[in-house]
């Protein structure tokens, strides 16, 4: 391991109410809050004594720090374990350590350090509260160098500061030997890091660390079945509502009963399903996945049932079907209620008999597959008006899963975000992307109406348009960011979530020059449905669809879908 590679995120957990590094709890201080407590102790006990507790205090933290990196790493050599010691000093918020002078002697025992310690923050905290002093002034940072070096070397090592910010110097500096180097002249700096046998409490805090490390490896495997519990494609489930749905998943994976997943566009209907087929037996076996509204009925029941040579022009070889390709897994028929009537038929077969009839064959093949299927439309509705088979239905709907938009389940919503941000910094190169705060309530406060295809695609649309890797306000779609609410002023409130999601869909449009195919995957929803949506929007009283989304054109985009 080399020190350079140290980096914050893997070796600090973060999590509510508790801040890890492997096992040694942490807690994270205000610099603000740093600096009155300092004045606190000057003005109660004196500079000396102040002195002597802070870089003890630094001491202690340095010599932690030194025994958790020896713990958890095997440093290339002694040099690169103590150069660990200035970049967790960086990566914890202390200062801009560089690192000037690193001579070494591990067989002697002898060592020759010289750092700055550039923006010091322990200094600029002494400055706001007590202005400039007269001596340095970063006993901290002090105390936690020499007894970092002190546990690398297994030999006390004194940092001392012999520039600093908070007199007055351009930087703060400091100068480390071992203590046979220094001789006299360390004399006067001893007093102020004695404490009592940290080395020993050190070590027993370490010993501790290493059982506690023992204890958490035999418990992880439990605790992964735990959190698999609430975890959905690698994102926390938070919604009570959807963490008892991901319950209901997890008991029907474990058998092969037909699932009807039902819900609005977007809400990830296929990533359940795609859950409970890798919670199942089948796990190991193919999913497979069609949208029953994304081929004409002829293709599609060649692409689900196979065909034979010559049945159709350009059939120039047996070809078996996605139900035969799936044998011992899974297929998903997506957009369901799209299907015609004639392929209803033969899906009621495969359901019924576990078979399939290949185009251009009369012989059925048997077939073992678990079928699930997902629709947006309401299927009881087009029961009841011919459209859709009965008998299909209640063979579909053996166990029938109904996922809540996004805007029902806003606890998932941060999660969600989260996990697409890191997604989009790794697909587009962009290290460390992050949200800013001020986004959070934007995407809270938001509707929704695409789900969370919509939600990913306004993450990658404020990744693209980002500056510093950091994604503000201003770079979230207008419609998210609130901007056209904010002019709407009081009025937003007796708006309507029809007209909310009607006033997003004309602005996309907008955006998109008209271009439905571009606009429906913006706002990550099918193009069949952006068009009932224009259906809804041309009616509204005073509408531009009609100069956006012009009747004209609509055969046309549908030919080119």
């Amino acid at each position: 391991m080399k020190a350079e590679n140290l980096r914050l995120d893997e070796v600090i957990r973060f999590s509510r109410g508790l801040v890890d590094l492997k096992g040694r709890r942490l807690i994270i201080h205000d610099l603000y809050a740093l600096g009155q407590f300092r004045r606190d102790i000057i003005e109660m006990v004196g500079w000396d004594q102040a002195r002597r507790i802070f870089t003890r205090f630094g001491y202690f933290w340095g010599h932690a720090d030194a025994a958790a990196m020896k713990r958890i790493f095997t440093w290339d050599s002694l040099e690169e374990w103590v150069k660990a010691g200035p970049v967790l000093h960086m990566l914890q918020g202390l200062a801009e350590v560089e690192l000037e002078v690193l001579a070494l002697d591990g067989d002697a025992g002898t060592c020759h350090l010289e750092c700055a310690w550039k923006g010091s923050g322990e200094a600029q905290a002494h400055v706001e509260e007590m202005g400039l002093a007269e001596s340095a002034a970063c006993w901290i940072q002090t105390g936690y160098a020499s007894g970092y070096a002190s546990f690398c070397l297994g030999k006390s090592v004194y940092f001392v500061e012999t520039a600093c910010l908070a007199k007055g110097d351009p930087t703060c500096r400091a100068v480390g030997r071992d203590i046979d180097s220094w001789g006299e002249a360390v004399q006067p700096h001893l007093g102020f890091f004695h404490a009592d046998d940290i080395k020993g409490k050190i070590q027993k805090l370490t010993q501790q660390l290493r059982r506690k490390d023992l204890l958490l490896a035999r418990q992880q495997d439990r605790l992964e079945k735990v959190l698999q519990g609430t975890r959905l494609a690698s994102v926390e489930v938070r919604s009570p509502r959807f963490q008892r749905i991901l319950d209901a998943a997890n008991r029907v994976a474990k058998f092969d009963s037909s699932v009807l997943i039902t819900g609005e566009t977007g809400t990830g209907k296929e990533v359940l399903a795609r859950h409970i087929h890798g919670q199942s037996p089948r796990a190991a076996g193919p999913f497979l996945a069609i949208n029953c509204a994304a081929l004409p009925e002829t293709l599609l029941e060649s692409e689900l049932f196979g065909h034979r040579k010559g049945a159709f022009t350009g059939a120039v070889r047996d070809q078996p079907g996605l139900f035969e390709e799936a044998r011992g897994g899974a297929v998903f028929l997506d957009e369901i209620g799209e299907a015609t009537r004639g392929t209803q038929s033969k899906f009621l077969r495969v359901l019924q008999e576990k078979e399939v009839l290949r185009v251009g064959e009369n012989r059925p093949r048997k077939v073992d597959v678990r079928v699930m299927a997902a629709t947006n439309r309401d299927l009881e509705k087009a029961v009841a008006g011919g459209a859709f088979r009965e008998d299909l239905f209640y063979r579909l709907q053996v166990f029938r899963i109904e996922v809540p938009p996004l805007r029902e389940r806003r606890e998932d919503i941060l999660p969600l975000a989260r996990l697409f941000v890191e997604k989009c910094g790794a697909r587009l190169g962009l290290s460390g992307l992050r949200l800013d705060p001020a986004c959070l309530d934007c995407l809270l406060d938001y509707a929704w109406p695409g789900n969370v295809r919509e939600l990913e695609n306004a993450i990658e649309h404020a990744a693209i348009l980002c500056s510093d890797n950091t994604i503000l306000q201003k770079d979230l779609p207008a419609a998210v960011a609130g901007r056209k609410r904010a002019a709407a002023g009081g009025a937003a409130q007796s708006i309507s979530l029809q007209e909310v999601e009607l006033d997003h869909i004309q602005t996309v449009l907008e955006q998109a020059g008209g271009n439905r195919k571009e606009a429906a995957r913006i706002l990550g929803i099918g193009i069949a449905t952006l068009y009932r949506r224009l259906r809804l929007l041309r009616a509204r009283p005073g509408s531009t669809a009609s100069a956006v989304a012009p009747r004209g054109r609509l055969r046309s985009d549908r030919e080119r879908t």
